[in-house]
C-alpha cells in the first residue's frame, strides 16, 4: 500500500514500493500531485499495474531492453508479418541507435534525430512506419511521457495505382514473353491473383481439364522472418478462378513429367512433383526483382500488385456482373466496389448524367405531343 504526506508547499506526495533492485535494495516511486484525492489516484494506478505486471521502472531500463520485453508481451497480439516487421526495426535501427539510453533519458530531440537520420536512407513511408511502431512501444512503457507522442510523423507520400491500359498491358507482355516471368505476370494480370497466392500455387492446384486454379493458400512471412503457406485471411479468398488457355499452355510448358522406371515389367513412378511448388521463390524477392526489371526495360512505371488492379480494371470495362468479379478477385461486393473507386472506376457519374438526360427526353417528349 502507498503512503501519503502532505508537502510543505502544500501539494502530496505518494511512497510506493515497486521491489528490489539486482542487489536486494528496496526500490520506492513518488508521485507527487496537488490534492490528496488525485494523488491517491496515481498510487492506484501504478499500484494496478504492479499487480497486472505491466508497471515499468523507467529510470533502471535500457531502451533496447524494454523493447525486447515490449515484443514478447505483445507477440500473441501481433500478426505474424508485423511481429516480423517489428523484428527487423528492433535489430536493424532501434538497437544500433538507442542501445546508450535508459528510457528515462529519452527526450524528444533524441526522437528527431533518430527520424532524421532515417530519413537520409529511407522512404518517408518506412520512417513514418518505423516511428508509429516505436510511439505504440514506447507509451506502454512511458504513458504521457513519452517522447514520440508530440513528434509529426513525416508525410506518407500517397500512392496512386497506375491503370494500365491495353496498349500498355501488351508493352509489358511483350517484355516478358518467353521468360520466367511470363507466367508469373499473366496470373497477376490475367487472372487477378495476389502475390501471395501466385507463389504459393502447387503444380496440383491445377486443373489440367477444367482449364482452373485452385486458390486456397497464400506464401506469407510468418514472426521468424520465414515464408509460410497460410489459408486467406477471408473466406472470400478461397477460390476457383478459370485461366486463358494461352496461360494454362505456359504453365503445362513448364510441368516436368513424372520420373518413371521398369521394375519386373511393370512401370513405377518414382517422383511425382505435384505437390511441388510452381515458382521457387520468396515474393518479398520478386517485387524487388521486378522494380529494378521495370526500370531496365522502361516500361510504364508500375508496382506488381498493380498488374492485379489492371485486371480489375479489364473486369469493369467488359461490364463483367460485380458478383462474378468480386468472386474472382477473392473479394466480396463492398470490397470490390472501394477498389473500382480507388482506381477511378466509378460509374456512378455516368448513371447521373443517364437520369438526367432520361428527364430531359422525357420533357422534350411533353412539348412534342402538346405541339402536336
Amino acid at each position: 500500500m502507498a503512503s501519503f504526506k502532505k508537502r510543505p508547499n502544500g501539494t502530496y506526495q505518494a511512497t510506493i514500493y515497486v521491489g528490489r533492485d539486482a542487489n536486494g535494495k528496496q526500490l520506492f516511486k513518488y508521485v507527487t500531485r496537488p490534492t490528496l484525492k488525485e494523488c491517491k489516484a496515481a498510487a492506484r494506478e501504478i499500484e494496478q499495474e504492479l499487480e497486472e505486471g505491466k508497471y515499468v521502472n523507467i529510470g533502471r531500463i535500457r531502451v533496447t531492453t524494454w523493447i525486447e520485453q515490449w515484443m514478447e508481451l505483445n507477440k500473441s497480439r501481433l500478426s505474424p508479418s508485423t511481429f516480423a516487421l517489428y523484428r527487423t526495426y528492433q535489430k536493424n535501427h532501434f538497437e544500433p541507435f538507442f542501445s546508450r539510453f535508459k528510457l528515462n533519458q529519452l527526450n524528444e530531440i533524441h526522437i528527431k534525430q533518430f527520424m532524421n537520420e532515417k530519413l537520409k536512407t529511407l522512404s518517408r513511408a518506412s520512417v513514418r512506419r518505423m516511428m508509429s511502431a516505436l510511439r505504440q512501444i514506447l507509451e506502454d512503457a512511458m504513458k504521457h511521457k513519452n517522447p514520440v507522442r508530440n513528434i509529426k510523423l513525416p508525410q506518407e507520400e500517397k500512392y496512386t495505382p497506375k491503370v494500365l491500359t491495353d496498349t500498355e498491358m501488351q508493352q509489358i507482355h511483350d517484355a516478358v514473353r518467353g521468360t520466367r516471368d511470363e507466367p508469373i505476370v499473366l496470373l497477376a494480370a490475367w487472372c487477378g491473383l495476389r502475390r501471395g497466392e501466385i507463389f504459393a500455387l502447387k503444380w496440383n492446384d491445377i486443373d489440367w481439364n477444367r482449364g482452373t486454379i485452385r486458390v486456397d493458400e497464400s506464401y506469407a512471412i510468418n514472426e521468424d522472418n520465414l515464408y509460410e503457406d497460410k489459408r486467406p485471411k477471408s473466406e472470400n479468398g478461397v477460390r476457383e478462378v478459370v485461366v486463358p488457355e494461352y496461360l494454362l499452355k505456359l504453365l503445362e510448358g513448364m510441368r516436368k513429367p513424372k520420373t518413371k522406371k521398369k521394375k519386373n515389367n511393370q512401370v513405377v513412378e518414382l517422383n511425382d512433383n505435384s505437390d511441388h511448388r510452381i515458382f521457387e521463390m520468396r515474393p518479398d524477392s520478386y517485387s524487388s526483382y521486378w522494380a529494378e526489371f521495370v526500370r531496365k526495360k522502361k516500361l510504364p512505371k508500375i508496382r506488381f500488385h498493380d498488374l492485379r488492379h489492371y485486371h480489375a480494371s479489364w473486369l469493369y470495362a467488359r461490364g463483367v456482373p460485380d458478383q462474378y468479379a468480386a468472386q474472382r478477385l477473392g473479394h466480396d461486393i463492398r470490397i470490390l466496389k472501394t477498389i473500382y473507386q480507388h482506381l477511378g472506376l466509378d460509374r456512378q457519374a455516368e448513371i447521373d448524367n443517364n437520369i438526367r438526360q432520361m428527364y430531359n427526353e422525357s420533357k422534350k417528349e411533353e412539348a412534342r405531343r402538346s405541339s402536336e
